[in-house]
């Protein structure tokens, strides 16, 4: 067997397959990105949630703002937010989200 073989062929082998996880992982978030940007729907603001939890690394508190919505169509959608937008909507408000668009829009 060639000398080069044995010291280059595990490293290719390596590089080959974590290039292929790291490709893998590319197009899940772009599959992501482009469903939750294609999506389009108008609801009603059902609930409101807002936690708190401590951040591990930095030990701060951190808030997680969501917005729940039931659909024309009867889907739930949950909305995560900030704190002004959040503060913004109240129960029974209409919003609409936009294909092509990804934040929603309050509508009167």
């Amino acid at each position: 067997m060639n000398e080069k073989t044995l010291v280059f062929g595990p490293i290719i082998i390596f590089f080959v397959f974590f290039g292929l996880m790291a490709v893998a992982f590319i197009l899940v978030v772009l599959k992501l990105l482009l469903k939750g940007k294609k999506d389009a729907w108008v609801g009603e603001l059902v609930d409101k949630t807002h936690t708190t939890y401590q951040d591990i690394d930095t030990d701060e508190d951190k808030d997680l703002y969501t917005l729940i919505f039931k659909t024309d169509t009867g889907r739930q959608v949950k909305y995560g937010t900030n704190k002004l937008v959040y503060d913004d909507y109240s129960l029974g408000d209409k919003a609409e989200k936009i294909a092509g668009k990804f934040h929603i829009q309050k509508l009167k």
